[in-house]
């Protein structure tokens, strides 16, 4: 198929799922390295480092497509042992497809409990906003009948701001971390303009194999009212330097015929920076989009 087709067909289907059907339409970022940083999906995750960690990711999905969807991620975060407290701020800004946009920006706290001398609970709160943009002037409608529904759809160009909100625990030790949240707690249904509730249960696993490697394995499952998917990750370290791994996304609902495999490498330098890059593979009988996703990491501490 040609490139232009493929356009058209990726702005057709980007369309359908943003408007066609809205109570579906959006859900949080499915990011493949999200274990370096993850308070944007549980504030508890902030760590107990005494320095200050930032992190800044980017996705670009079917790159070089007009309209593609585009992600980019920020969050920083420090902690303080005195007050057994972390303290920071997410921001992401989701371009979700034609005239179709989502920014988010949460301030936030976690406490951290010392169960025992080898067990670390952490109880986290986020809070902030969401700021909704839509302008329907930039789809093209040859027919009402594209309409899902004429008397609710958005007419003009428009910008919602709602108060958000984000949950979350997690338990960890040296080796291991369990962790349980819920975003946009205040949001018991989805819009153009917000994304609804979405809960999440992950574990990750950090064991040495000898003095050089190590392997991460993962799982990680979110859920959001209709939408059910799940992440396998496993990573590997080599001297706590270089990574590498595969992540498998399925559609529970569909596993053969719709899934993801994501590949990763990275590295760390000076142990205060780092670098990583995943490519996105589409996989499955129905899945023909293209294999064109793109996701970069940077982040550093002081």
């Amino acid at each position: 198929m040609e490139k232009k087709n493929i356009g058209k067909l990726i702005a057709f289907l980007c369309f359908l799922t943003l408007y066609v059907r809205p109570a579906d339409a959006q859900q949080d970022l499915l990011l493949s390295q999200q274990f370096f940083s993850r308070i944007n999906v549980n504030p508890a995750g902030t760590g107990n480092n005494s320095k200050f960690d930032a992190f800044l990711l980017g996705r670009l999905q079917w790159m070089g497509v007009d309209h593609s969807p585009k992600t980019g991620l920020f969050n920083i975060s420090g902690y303080c042992e005195n007050l057994k407290s972390s303290l920071g701020l997410s921001v992401y800004h989701d371009h979700l497809g034609i005239g179709h946009s989502s920014t988010n920006a949460q301030v936030v706290y976690s406490y951290h409990l010392d169960v025992t001398e080898k067990y670390i609970l952490s109880m986290g709160l986020s809070g902030g906003a969401n700021f909704g943009y839509f302008n329907p002037q930039d789809n093209i409608m040859r027919d009402v009948s594209e309409y899902s529904d004429p008397d609710t759809y958005v007419q003009e160009k428009t910008t919602e701001v709602k108060p958000d909100m984000n949950f979350g625990l997690e338990f960890t030790s040296m080796h291991w971390l369990v962790g349980a949240s819920c975003t946009h707690m205040l949001n018991d249904s989805t819009t153009t303009f917000k994304p609804g509730r979405h809960f999440y249960f992950y574990g990750r696993g950090f064991i040495p194999l000898n003095d050089l490697f190590d392997i991460a394995p993962a799982l990680v499952y979110m859920h959001k009212k209709k939408v059910n998917v799940l992440e396998i990750n496993a990573m590997a370290f080599y001297n706590r330097f270089i990574w590498g791994g595969v992540t498998w996304k399925p559609d529970l609902s569909n596993p053969i015929d719709m899934s993801m495999i994501a590949i990763t490498a990275g590295f760390e330098w000076r142990e205060k920076y780092r670098f990583g890059y995943t490519f996105d593979l589409n996989t499955g009988r129905v899945n023909h989009l293209p294999s064109n996703t793109h996701e970069i990491l940077l982040s550093v501490q002081f």
